[in-house]
């Protein structure tokens, strides 16, 4: 078996074809990998791994896997809860999310592991950051089982990831709620419509001609979002304009807005891939709370997607009520981290440690006492009233996604 890592966006036009035939996410797509080397000024470089068998067939026909990465230049801080008391500047190999493509065994994906540890004892970066593997990947059961459990982090932290299988018979997705819940989301939407007559208005956008437009469209609302307090969500920057171009080009952008008087009050947006609608950025007034327009948009969005013929809806990344309560499948991800040998590599891993036990403590006694919900509520509004942003960092960056 060979592996190799590629540095350079000009390496990857060996792979370029097996790449595009296996890629099957809006993640690991090529194109919006290249965009993002190319802009981010994180990005020193790509790194994807590249895993082929070792004979001469096979170096003919191409790689039997490839690992998706880039070297990223970034703070390194550890959140305790939604605080990140300590900074530090790191170079560090991300492995991006959905980012293994083709086929990977038992005893290769133990290969790969060694030969990234090989890559940080060679300076090649602080550490690897592997971002929301899923459970049943070959590279998390490799990292389980691995000796060598030295300069790591692997305890798993779980996160539930839920999708939703769109209806195919002409039934609107509440029809996954209760008969009371249902009751209730249409009086929010008649007080709506009521507290606002006639200035109300649902729309729809299945082609984007002006990105441009859009995005300073959004941009009022985003900035008094709770996620842009955490430094998270929509941005109207290049990154953003770039990647949506990208995607509205081919057909694949779909937009979902409230307006009232020609304002947006609530978004959803995302991008369809292989008949699955992947969400990426939402939002909405914290003034209409009350109203629920998060889920009224939400069912419209579903709706519009299901009359497409999308077959499935994929939540992205992170746990929700409203994910539960409309997903019909899910399954579990962690993160897990590799250090390097070096001084900064066990200073990393060490306050990561720390990190992670203080704010593991610090849970427990909230669940305790009840009052998770109440905490994680009142902190979203006072940082969506006040605007304050945390700037985004290892390990959970505003960018994980792509």
């Amino acid at each position: 078996m060979r592996i190799r890592a590629i540095r350079t966006l000009q390496e990857l036009a060996p792979v370029r074809a097996r790449w595009q035939q296996w890629q099957d996410h809006v993640n690991n797509d090529l194109a919006q990998f290249e965009l993002v080397c190319r802009h981010r000024t994180e990005v020193e470089s790509p790194c994807v791994i590249v895993i082929e068998q070792d004979s001469e067939n096979n170096r003919d026909s191409g790689p039997d896997a490839l690992l998706l990465g880039r070297i990223e230049c970034n703070p390194f801080a550890p959140s305790i809860g939604y605080l990140q008391p300590v900074r530090m500047p790191a170079r560090v190999l991300v492995v991006i999310h959905q980012g293994l493509l083709g086929k990977l065994d038992d005893a290769a994906a133990g290969e790969v592991i060694g030969y990234l540890r090989s890559l940080l004892r060679s300076g090649v970066a602080d550490a690897v950051a592997f971002h929301h593997l899923p459970e049943h990947s070959p590279l998390w059961q490799a990292l389980q089982i691995e000796r060598d459990t030295r300069l790591s982090v692997k305890a798993p932290r779980w996160a539930t990831h839920h999708e939703m299988r769109l209806p195919d018979d002409g039934r609107s997705v509440d029809s996954k709620l209760s008969a009371k819940h249902r009751s209730n989301m249409r009086r929010h939407q008649k007080d709506l419509e009521a507290a606002f007559p006639g200035r109300v208005v649902w729309r729809w956008m299945n082609a984007v001609d002006d990105i441009a437009a859009l995005c300073a469209h959004l941009e009022p609302l985003a900035a008094r979002t709770y996620q842009r307090a955490l430094g998270v969500g929509f941005f109207d920057d290049d990154d953003h304009r770039r990647r949506y171009e990208l995607f509205a080009r081919r057909g694949q952008l779909r937009v979902q807005l409230l307006e009232i008087d020609s304002q947006v009050r609530a978004f959803w947006i995302g991008s369809i891939y292989a008949d699955v609608f992947n969400l990426s950025e939402t939002g909405y007034d914290p003034d209409l709370r009350e109203f629920k327009v998060g889920t009224l948009l939400f069912i419209r969005l579903a709706d519009a997607l299901a009359q497409e013929g999308v077959r499935r809806l994929d939540f992205g990344l992170g746990d929700a009520p409203y994910k539960a309560r409309f997903g019909d499948r899910s399954w579990r991800e962690t993160p897990a981290w590799l250090f390097a040998p070096t001084a900064r590599g066990m200073a990393m891993m060490l306050l990561l440690k720390l990190s992670l036990a203080l704010d593991s403590g610090a849970r427990r006694l909230v669940q305790h006492a009840g009052l998770t919900d109440r905490i994680k509520t009142g902190w979203r509004r006072r940082k969506a009233a006040s605007g304050t942003r945390l700037t985004p960092s290892h390990p959970a960056t505003a960018r994980d996604r792509a």
